[in-house]
């Protein structure tokens, strides 16, 4: 029995080794924006036959690393037809002594296993069995709770479920480069959009806070200049503009306390609106 191959290569978005299973429409859309991103479409597959496994290997230092999935052998697979898959996974290296060009990799290897063989059973090629799994590390919980997903739905899945890098280009620890972006609001934002190339996490919490906390600190502007404005008009006005600009104030601490709670905790936490608009400029 043979395996068909859906996708294969080094450019995933999964930094992490991981095995997933899709076994529906809905996880497959799931685990493919998972891999490729929320905006990348799913290719076709027919989920009345087949079932899609897919294996990770996460970030490799170097160019020439690989993954393969490959069934048991032909007879062991007729022997357990109805009753099982085994999934063979080998992964492989450049040999020692070849040079290889030094740039982060992700290799990855999505195949279609038919669905009359029953379960997927994963086994490294080196030894070892694991679980079959979901597109989620946990389990499959959570994925197919709704059904027939929207496309806002899709995309906050995916930025939910997707692994995180565990690096940042600023040099600091991501949790604490996302949380200095919010330090000094969007003046520190813009610091590290500009440090950061390869967190998307960093990067999500620098546009938040140049866009949210930026957006709230120019409306406490705008209320003042107002207020002034408002000293050719009445007094009345001026107390008005003052006051909202006070309001404002406070919602911009209690925002600002919130985004640097959430930052540090590790936490993707999005601003109504500011958040989703945050994430379309990654």
């Amino acid at each position: 029995m043979k395996v068909t191959t859906i996708a294969s290569g080094d450019a995933s978005r999964v930094t992490e080794p991981r095995r997933m299973l899709a076994r529906s429409e809905d996880e497959w859309r799931v685990l493919w924006a998972i891999h490729a991103g929320p905006e990348a479409a799913a290719p076709a597959v027919d989920f009345g036959t087949v079932t899609v496994a897919a294996a990770f290997a996460g970030e490799k230092p170097s160019a020439g690393c690989a993954i393969e999935i490959s069934a048991a052998d032909h007879a062991e697979s007729e022997k357990q037809a109805g009753r099982g898959v085994r999934l063979v996974v080998d992964e492989g290296s450049p040999p020692g002594g070849t040079v290889a060009a030094a740039i982060i990799t992700s290799p990855f290897h999505i195949v279609a296993v038919p669905r009359e063989l029953g379960e997927v059973t994963w086994v490294d090629a080196r030894g070892g069995r694991r679980e079959a799994r979901g597109p989620i590390a946990e389990g499959r919980a959570g994925v197919s709770d709704v059904q027939n997903p929207t496309s806002d739905e899709l995309d906050d899945r995916a930025s939910r479920l997707a692994p995180r890098a565990s690096t940042s280009s600023t040099g600091l620890e991501p949790r604490t480069a996302s949380t200095l972006a919010y330090l000094a609001g969007p003046f520190s934002g813009a610091l590290i959009l500009l440090a950061e190339s390869a967190n998307d996490d960093v990067r999500f919490h620098a546009w938040q806070s140049i866009v949210g906390l930026g957006g709230l600190g120019l409306a406490v502007i705008a209320s003042y200049i107002l207020a002034v404005a408002a000293l050719f008009v009445s007094a009345t006005a001026v107390s008005l503009m003052v006051g909202v600009a006070s309001v404002i104030w406070i919602v911009l601490a209690i925002v600002w306390a919130l985004c640097l709670w959430k930052a540090w905790s590790g936490e993707r936490w999005k601003l109504p609106l500011v958040g989703d608009y945050a994430e379309r400029l990654l």
